[in-house]
């Protein structure tokens, strides 16, 4: 049984697939030519691994994608870094704009990077920070709440009030009135001198009004009852919204930018943590320099031969388009060419 051999040239060829060059060609060159390619596939798997790091966390832990997604988010992470290195890798001759750019990019890039490295190495600390911030949104909602629901339950205290001032007006307007009414009748009864022979009373019923009034103030009371039974519902159901929101503030997450918010306010607190923009900023120039290892090598590196036959390869397909442009030509005749052109000239799509 024969043994398991890897290919020759592995690391070359892995090499090659990220770079974007010719396996083919490098394979005869000279060993220069070898040595500055696998410089090259360093420098790609260093900032590769790191971005992949940097996207797993980042599909992780804020856009919630689970292992698998997270793995998808890594490997898409990994592939947008190594097409942006591509563009230096495989340009010929690197002018002052490209460094610019790149440099630029790679500024960017390492302020993501290392916000994103300190956001997961700090936190417990970030997420205090934006746990408070959480909460102070909170409080100020709650308060927000506690206002409308006071300005609610004024209003029906004030109804509760002028229904109950109306109750006594009515109820001393009651004893001020004439328990029974005389409905009529009865008289006093004299003889011829003039004396009184009897006294008949007329008939008394209760007083009408006062039954009117009694209808009102139970209307009123009947009133006032539904308000204090709606303010104690409405303050129950005030009570288990709040119960229910601070359940809810309780597992609220912080967000990226939340988190974000809190890791500025973490760097630029000095009281309590001296140290953590010093951190941050090793961080910082760790991907800066990271960023800027295929540009080193890029800018460094002098022409190597598989450059020159990139260059010679270049050179020879002009040369052969030319004599055939030649060729074809003279093929033509002069005449004919000139024919040819004016034709092509004048000719317009249909």
């Amino acid at each position: 049984m024969e043994k398991f051999k890897l290919p020759r040239d592995m690391w070359l060829r892995f090499g090659c697939f990220l770079s974007g060059h010719n396996y083919q060609i490098l394979s005869e060159c000279s060993e220069a030519s070898k040595r500055d390619q696998k410089k090259i596939t360093s420098a790609l798997v260093i900032i590769t691994l790191i971005w992949s790091i940097i996207g797993f966390i980042f599909s992780n832990k804020y856009l919630n994608f689970g292992v698998f997604g997270s793995i998808i988010g890594a490997a898409f992470m990994a592939t947008l870094i190594v097409q942006i290195e591509r563009q230096i890798i495989l340009t010929n001759k690197l002018n002052n704009w490209a460094k610019f750019f790149r440099v630029l990019l790679g500024i960017i890039v390492a302020t993501i990077g290392a916000s994103i490295i300190d956001q997961y190495l700090f936190a417990n600390d970030i997420n205090d920070i934006a746990k408070k911030k959480v909460y102070s949104e909170a409080i100020v909602e709650s308060k927000n709440d506690q206002i409308a629901y006071n300005n609610t339950f004024s209003l029906i205290d004030s109804a509760i009030t002028v229904n109950k001032d109306k109750i006594i007006q009515i109820e001393n307007k009651i004893s001020r009135l004439d328990k029974t009414v005389g409905a009529g009748g009865g008289g006093t009864v004299y003889d011829a001198n003039g004396k009184v022979v009897s006294r008949q009373n007329g008939n008394r019923i209760a007083n009408p009004e006062i039954e009117q009034l009694r209808n009102q103030q139970n209307s009123i009371i009947d009133r006032n009852n539904e308000l204090e039974r709606s303010k104690i519902k409405n303050e129950a159901e005030f009570n288990n919204a709040q119960k229910l929101k601070q359940e809810e503030i309780s597992k609220r997450n912080p967000g990226f930018l939340k988190e974000l918010n809190a890791l500025i306010e973490y760097l630029f607190n000095f009281d309590p943590y001296p140290t953590a923009l010093i951190f941050y900023l090793i961080w910082f120039f760790f991907f800066i320099l990271i960023e800027s290892l295929v540009l080193i090598i890029k800018s460094s590196d002098h022409e190597n031969d598989y450059d020159k036959i990139v260059a010679y390869q270049q050179k020879i397909r002009e040369q052969r388009l030319m004599i055939l442009e030649d060729k074809r030509n003279a093929s033509l005749g002069s005449d004919q060419n000139i024919d040819a052109s004016n034709s092509l000239i004048n000719s317009t799509p249909k």
